[in-house]
């Protein structure tokens, strides 16, 4: 690769925003460096814990609705006493979002 040409992200970062690949790549080599070492010892963490759910109180869902991809940010609130899940993903340069009662 010629030195001024910068890496291409592989397609695994797509789930990624915009925003912080561009914060990314505003940093310094060393910067980047201390981020890679934090993210390998956050996904041996992730990989480590992956079996016992996605929240130590177990309050979000199990399963996705239709329409909601599994990679979709889920946000739990609880409104007037009633509990709502609040999923949120990108679909090419659009936010989408969809807000269900259990």
């Amino acid at each position: 690769m010629p030195p001024d040409e910068r890496p291409t992200p592989p397609p695994e970062l797509d789930s990624v925003s915009d925003e912080t690949r561009d914060e990314l790549t505003a940093q310094d080599g060393a910067t980047l460096r201390a981020v890679s070492s934090y993210l390998e010892e956050l996904a041996a963490w992730k990989d480590q814990h992956d079996g016992e759910g996605a929240s130590s109180d177990g309050t979000e869902p199990e399963t996705y609705p239709d329409g909601v991809p599994e990679r979709a940010t889920v946000s739990v609130t609880e409104i007037a006493g009633t509990e709502y899940y609040y999923y949120q993903w990108r679909e090419d340069d659009e936010i989408r979002s969809k807000t269900v009662r259990p």
